[in-house]
């Protein structure tokens, strides 16, 4: 096997072919100058001689593909199988020759590869002939080059001309306009994010709110998120004085932190006894006082990071993050539980029914797949966001891409007053393998004060937005809604540009700026 490498849906064909029983060389890859240009004209009328150039546009782009096989008829036949397994593919696929490895072409194959025999040769030899169509017309860098207001780089600069405004010079040395990702780390509230440039306009929030009148206020109360900042929490926490939804569980197990994935958890490590049919370990914190020296909430947010992810189909177990009040009573909270055999989780919402029980309501009820795979859980590895918001007897919920608001009447005029999480077991049986909590913050909403109001972008929250999608998230959760009327993706132009960034007018600190593309080549 040798000549230039060809990977085609992360399969490499050369090898897979050499596996058949004979060899296999790349004769050639032709990837052309730059994919088929159509000029588009506007007749004159009277005016007789020649026409008005109105745009152009780039068409499919195709690259194609000559393989040499050497072997014998056999492997010929067993060479044909399996091209016609691997080209086999119903939506473009990541494409890349061994001459530009950092270089992705997203391809499918196109009309009727063939393979011309050649029985003459001594072994026997074969060409096979592929072409690739491109649809998009470009190849495009895997790794991405990135300009930050606290990174050094050669592709650019980002300059602060004042609190709210940021002027960031960028260089695209590939060939055809990228799409930008852009991060700004909030290091104090914000309420709007306007990106402007020669190609356009692209905006979040509002540039109308503020922030300095007589308004209520919301304070981050504990922040367990930052800087792996779990484990303060695991050591602050008071450990086994949950108060939950029910009392079917021991609270005696023990709760520690666990560095699966390289980042730590609370995980639960010894799941404890007793008479009921549940075990668990528990942790509870304490919601402090706010700026007034108040303490209990009617109004209030939290977020947290939780990872449930089953290791085998008999695994049961559960994770609860309740609210109590300042009675000591259960409140509110959700579940995420696996109670039968079979790979089917649950996610409910819990709520006092005020008779010292709880219900769940019908529109707070769901169901996942406690597998790896993003489509199928909510909280596997590599996710695990929700949040709640509560408005005195009203919840909103986020569940998987979107939110549902679900009326609570029996919380109505209940505060807050401690915020707990159980993990737990049921009886002797497998427990879940990666059920954990990352991370954890609180919000009290509209607190009493003249200087300051809930902005939609806290203080250390992250948000992306991604012009090759025009998606944007908050601290990873979707806010398409936030996009103002009229905004379109931005585009990087071939060559030196500038983007200009601002924020509410009222911005205080210098945000941490960072923005990355990948290049790319028609």
């Amino acid at each position: 096997m040798n000549g230039i490498g060809i990977e085609f849906n992360k399969i490499d064909i050369l090898a897979e072919l050499s596996k058949l029983g004979g060899s296999a060389t790349t004769l050639d890859v032709n990837r052309g100058i730059i994919a088929q240009i159509t000029n588009n004209y506007q007749e004159q009328g009277a005016r007789r001689y020649g026409q008005q150039f109105l745009y152009n546009t780039l068409g499919i782009k195709q690259i194609p593909v000559s393989v040499k096989l050497t072997g014998t008829p056999a492997y010929f036949n067993k060479a044909v199988e399996k091209l016609g397994g691997l080209l086999n593919v119903e939506a473009p696929k990541e494409l890349i020759f061994g001459d530009e490895p950092n270089k992705i072409w997203l391809a499918v194959p196109s009309g009727a590869p063939n393979l011309t025999f050649d029985h003459t040769t001594s072994p026997p030899t074969a060409t096979l002939s592929i072409t690739f169509d491109v649809p998009r017309a470009y190849g495009e860098n895997k790794d991405a080059v990135a300009v930050g207001n606290n990174l050094s780089s050669e592709y650019g600069t980002i300059t602060k001309i004042s609190n709210n405004h940021y002027k960031a010079t960028l260089k695209n040395l590939g060939t055809a306009p990228a799409a930008p990702k852009i991060t700004i780390k909030h290091n104090s509230e914000n309420g709007w994010i306007g990106f402007t440039s020669a190609e356009g306009v692209y905006e979040l929030g509002d540039p109308e709110e503020i922030d300095t009148k007589p308004v209520k206020k919301s304070e981050i109360l504990f922040d367990y998120v930052s800087n792996n900042w779990i484990t303060k929490g695991f050591a602050e926490g008071k450990k086994n004085i949950a108060i939950l939804n029910d009392n079917s569980q021991n609270l005696n197990g023990t709760l520690a932190l666990d560095n699966t994935w390289g980042r730590p958890h609370i995980a639960l490590a010894n799941r404890g006894s007793g008479p009921l049919p549940n075990n668990a370990g528990s942790i509870t914190w304490e919601i402090p006082a706010d700026s007034n020296g108040e303490k209990g909430s009617l109004r209030e947010y939290f977020w947290w990071r939780q990872i449930f992810w089953l290791g085998a189909a008999n695994q049961y177990g559960f994770i609860k993050i309740t609210v109590s009040d300042t009675e000591g009573k259960f409140l509110y909270g959700v579940e995420t539980i696996k109670r039968a055999y079979g790979l089917t989780c649950e996610y409910n919402v819990l709520i006092s029914d005020g008779k010292g029980g709880f219900r769940m309501p019908a529109n707070g009820q769901w169901t996942f797949w406690g597998t790896h795979r993003d489509d199928q859980n909510p909280f596997n590895a590599e996710c695990g966001w929700s949040d709640i918001i509560r408005r005195d007897d009203l919840l909103n919920v986020f569940w998987f891409g979107s939110r549902r608001d679900i009326s609570a009447p029996e919380l109505k005029g209940r505060k807050s007053a401690k915020i707990h999480v159980a993990i737990g077991a049921f009886g002797d049986k497998p427990q879940v393998t990666h059920a954990y909590l990352d991370s954890i913050v609180y919000r009290k909403d509209f607190i009493e004060k003249i200087e300051d109001i809930p902005n939609r972008y806290r203080m250390g929250s992250v948000v992306e937005t991604d012009m090759s999608t025009s998606k944007s998230f908050c601290d990873n959760l979707p806010i398409l809604d936030q996009m103002t009327d009229g905004s379109e993706p931005l585009l990087l132009p071939v060559g030196k540009s500038e983007l200009d960034i601002y924020l509410s007018s009222w911005n205080e600190k210098e945000p941490d700026i960072k923005i990355a593309w990948n290049e790319r080549y028609p």
